[in-house]
């Protein structure tokens, strides 16, 4: 009974007729084309998702640089100068003016903003700031911070 499905022959012209019926029908065609599409589908959720990712960061970065843009943030810095050194930002005192460094600014990873404040446009002449929200005032605060070797040096510290 078993003999003639055993056959050598009869097994090679069952696969090819197999093989020739799903050749002529497109079959073949049908799962390359699924495949594909699939593989594309993949890369279009990845993308996606990839793309997500960055337009929040971005929405992210942009938040923070308005934030420390504002009125409040430079009220902090101000009011932390004049704490450092008495007479800062009046003339002819050590701290004349400051910039802040926009390229610097990045969200902390205990919360908050990190940002560095150049003095008198030197870049070597520096305080950083951690800004963050009180959660009962609900106001930014500084949270910390520290200076450049050169700013210890022209300002000691008498606290």
């Amino acid at each position: 009974m078993w003999g003639k499905f055993l056959e050598v022959e009869y097994v090679t012209q069952v696969v090819i007729y197999y093989k020739k019926c799903w050749l002529e029908s497109g079959s073949l065609m049908n799962i390359i084309r699924k495949i594909l599409m699939g593989i594309v589908a993949v890369l279009i959720l990845i993308g996606l998702g990839i793309g997500g990712i960055k337009i929040m960061q971005h929405v992210q970065y942009n938040e923070m640089v308005n934030t420390v843009k504002s009125e409040e943030v430079k009220n902090i810095i101000e009011h932390n100068l004049k704490l450092r050194h008495e007479g800062a930002l009046e003339n002819g005192d050590v701290i004349q003016s400051y910039q802040i460094d926009f390229d610097s600014i990045k969200h902390s990873p205990m919360g908050g903003i990190i940002f560095k404040v150049y003095i008198n446009n030197d870049e070597q002449l520096y305080v950083h700031f951690l800004i963050n929200k009180d959660l009962n005032s609900g106001k930014l605060v500084n949270e910390g911070g520290g200076t450049s070797q050169k700013f210890r040096e022209l300002i000691p510290s008498n606290k």
